[in-house]
C-alpha cells in the first residue's frame, strides 16, 4: 500500500510539472500571436502587383502604397482617420482586426491574474478573449476581399479585379499570415479550456476517493454518536468535518478511540451506581 501511494504521488507530480509546461507554452504563443496579429494589422501587404499588373502596388488593411519611379514607397491612409480608407469593406477588416489584436492584448494581460485568481478561471477567461479574436479576424478576412471592386485597385490589378476577384495582382504575406492566425486563435483557445477543465483534477484520484471515504465516515460517526447521547463537543460530525488533513486523522485514530472508551466507561458507572447494578458498565465494549 505505500509503495502505491509513493508511485501516485510521483505521477501526480510529474502531472503537474506537464500541466504547468503546457500552460507556459501557451503563454508564450499568446504573445507571439499578439505580435503577428499587430504586424498583419500595420503591414499594407495584403494584396499587391504581379508582373501583369497595369502597375506596381500594394494594399493594407487601411493603406494604398504606390512605388514611385525612383523604387521609392509613397503610402496614402490612416486608420484614425476613416475617410482615407478606401472603402467600407477596408474599413470594417481594419475594424475587425484591431479589435482581434485588442483581444489578444488583454488575454496577454489576463496574464497577471494568476498571481490572483484561480488558474483555471484565468485560462477561461482567456480562452474566451481568444476565441472571440479568431471570429473577428475570420470575419475580416471575408469581407476584406468585397473591398477589391475599388476603382484605385483595379488601376493596380486591372478591371478583371473585382469583389473576390483578384485579378491581375495576388495576396500577400500579410493577408496569408491572418488567415493562419485564425486557426492558431481557436487553436489556443481550445488549449486554454482544455487545461481549464485539467485544473481542477490536479489532484490524484486515490486521494480524492480516500477524502471522500473519510468524510462520510467521519459523518456517519458523528450521526451515530450525537442520537446515543455518549460523544462530547469534540467529536460531534461537525468538528470531524474541519478536518482536511486525512494523514493527521488516521494518526490520532488510536488516542481518539481511547478517549471515547473513557467517556463510555465513567457514564456506564455512574449509571450503574443510580441503578444499583454495575452489569451495563461491564457489557459496553468498543
Amino acid at each position: 500500500m505505500g509503495e502505491e501511494n509513493e508511485l501516485t504521488r510521483i505521477y501526480h507530480i510529474q502531472y503537474v510539472r506537464n500541466s504547468r509546461a503546457i500552460t507556459v507554452v501557451w503563454a508564450i504563443f499568446t504573445i507571439c500571436f499578439a505580435i503577428l496579429n499587430i504586424v498583419a494589422f500595420i503591414q499594407p501587404q495584403w494584396l499587391g502587383y504581379t508582373e501583369k499588373s497595369l502597375n506596381a502596388g500594394y494594399f493594407g488593411l487601411y493603406e494604398v502604397c504606390t512605388i514611385l519611379t525612383g523604387g521609392e514607397l509613397s503610402c496614402d491612409g490612416d486608420f484614425l482617420d476613416f475617410t482615407t480608407i478606401l472603402n467600407d469593406s477596408f474599413r470594417a477588416a481594419s475594424m475587425l482586426v484591431g479589435i482581434s489584436a485588442l483581444l489578444f492584448v488583454l488575454a496577454i494581460i489576463c496574464l497577471l491574474l494568476f498571481f490572483f485568481l484561480r488558474a483555471s478561471t484565468v485560462l477561461k477567461v482567456c480562452g474566451w478573449l481568444q476565441m472571440l479574436a479568431g471570429i473577428c479576424m475570420g470575419i475580416a478576412c471575408i469581407v476584406y476581399p468585397s473591398g477589391w471592386d475599388d476603382v484605385k485597385v483595379q488601376a493596380v490589378c486591372g478591371q478583371q479585379a473585382g469583389k473576390y476577384q483578384l485579378g491581375w495582382c495576388e495576396m500577400r504575406w500579410a493577408f496569408i499570415l491572418s488567415i493562419v492566425l485564425i486557426f492558431d486563435a481557436f487553436i489556443l483557445a481550445i488549449l486554454a479550456f482544455f487545461l481549464a477543465a485539467k485544473q481542477a483534477d490536479l489532484l490524484p484520484k486515490q486521494q480524492k476517493e480516500k477524502q471522500k471515504t473519510f468524510s462520510n465516515l467521519n459523518y456517519s460517526w458523528g450521526q451515530e454518536d450525537t442520537k446515543e447521547g455518549f460523544i462530547n463537543g469534540g467529536f460531534t460530525a461537525e468538528s470531524f468535518g474541519r478536518q482536511s488533513n486525512v494523514s493527521s486523522m488516521q494518526q490520532n485514530t488510536s488516542s481518539d478511540q481511547s478517549e471515547v472508551k473513557a467517556v463510555f466507561r465513567s457514564r456506564t458507572s455512574s449509571q450503574g451506581s443510580k441503578q444499583g447494578g454495575s452489569e451495563y458498565g461491564e457489557d459496553i465494549k468498543l
